[in-house]
């Protein structure tokens, strides 16, 4: 499989600038690249600033709180609330620290929508084809698929990817389960290292102040 460098949501999000807009699913995919593209290419914003911005960027796009929950499995059956909650926030801040970290990976790639579907009420597939600069006439482009839910009063929000029919959360979640059956279902455990493992994709506490 060809490697893409970038995650693919984040890619999503900063980069679709050739995207074609149509359905309101669509139409949610543009705005929200735009102002992505809108930011990371703001020569003003101080590295902190942009960061930051992306950050609260990628928070209102992502339902984060969706993802986090599918991570858990039947683990989550069992967890406590308030613990759930707090899992939800650890996860939300790793994820958000995740793709701030490959930014610098971004090399120009755009990303072009070939169509969607509804595969239930309020839950869509947006389809679409990776473009890399330096190979904008390939003919066997990366295809990409995006999960994309609908929160009601026309807000949508991102909460899955594909690339090349991998569907990135559900190789997330065997991640995490694997973790869980090595401690026991303990949610709290999770929690604490995500936390950890977000610490290590931030930048020294200093240099963000």
């Amino acid at each position: 499989m060809r490697r893409v460098h970038v995650p693919v949501l984040c890619l999503l999000l900063l980069s679709l600038s050739a995207a074609r807009a149509g359905t309101p699913v669509e139409d949610f995919v543009q705005q929200s690249v735009d102002r992505g593209i809108a930011v990371l290419k703001d020569r003003s914003l101080s590295e902190n600033d942009r960061r930051r911005q992306l950050g609260e960027f990628l928070a209102a796009v992502l339902d984060t709180k969706r993802m986090a929950l599918f991570m858990l499995g039947t683990a989550r059956d069992k967890a406590a609330a308030p613990d759930l909650d707090v899992y939800a926030e650890a996860y939300k801040a790793f994820m958000i620290a995740n793709y701030e970290s490959q930014l610098n990976g971004y090399g120009g790639q755009s990303l072009k929508v070939t169509g969607s579907a509804e595969r239930a009420p309020g839950d869509y597939v947006v389809n679409a084809r990776l473009v890399d600069p330096s190979t904008p006439n390939d003919p066997n482009p990366v295809p990409i698929a995006f999960r994309v839910t609908d929160r009601g009063s026309g807000k949508f929000a991102v909460v899955d990817a594909s690339v090349e029919g991998i569907w990135l959360g559900l190789a997330q979640r065997a991640d995490f389960g694997g973790y869980l059956s090595q401690h026991g279902n303990d949610v709290p455990a999770l929690t604490a290292h995500l936390q950890e493992m977000t610490a290590k994709l931030l930048p020294d506490s200093a240099s963000r102040k």
